[in-house]
């Protein structure tokens, strides 16, 4: 079975790691704030992850959202958020890469709602409350939105190994279940 390790990328990351069709672990971690430096972020999420992925089993897969392109948040976000997440994807997959994880897919984030809310075009604050609550209704546990879209991208690389698993987490499967189940 494939092990795989899913990250929600920013200065607060969620993570998920799970066997597919099992039932994965979560969490999230903050590497600083708006006010702590790039350089301490980074160190931060080195140490973390560099600790994380020391133990054996490793996983045989690495998920993560892809950045938005630069005129995706036009006028919504600066240069410097957005040149700290590039420092950040580079910290994690160079980590992964070092630590033996070499199947790394970066997937976009509207293909991830798509798949797990069934709207690629959601609203950021919309997307993450109906991820949140899909989470939930599946029986996983995300103490957080960061955790939520981990287990959103994890349920994703799910499907790429065993597509599946993407009928579980389908809402229009979900929702013709529960009309069949009446």
């Amino acid at each position: 079975m494939t092990d795989i390790l899913a990250l929600d990328i920013a200065t607060r990351a969620g993570w998920v790691r799970g066997r597919v069709g099992g039932i994965p672990t979560s969490g999230s971690i903050r590497f600083g704030t708006t006010f702590t430096s790039d350089n301490a972020v980074f160190g931060k999420a080195l140490a973390w992850f560099a600790d994380f992925l020391k133990a054996e089993p490793r996983p045989t897969m690495l998920v993560i959202e892809a950045m938005l392109p630069p005129t995706a948040m036009k006028g919504h976000t600066s240069r410097a958020v957005r040149d700290r997440l590039a420092g950040l994807h580079g910290i994690f997959r160079a980590v992964a890469y070092l630590r033996g994880v070499y199947n790394i897919e970066v997937v976009e984030v509207g293909r991830v709602r798509a798949h797990f809310i069934g709207d690629a075009h959601c609203k950021r604050d919309a997307a993450k409350r109906e991820t949140i609550e899909r989470c939930r209704s599946l029986g996983w546990i995300a103490d957080d939105d960061n955790a939520a879209d981990a287990l959103a991208a994890w349920s994703f690389g799910c499907s790429i190994i065993d597509p599946t698993t993407a009928l579980k987490v389908s809402p229009l499967f979900n929702r013709e279940l529960t009309r069949g189940a009446l």
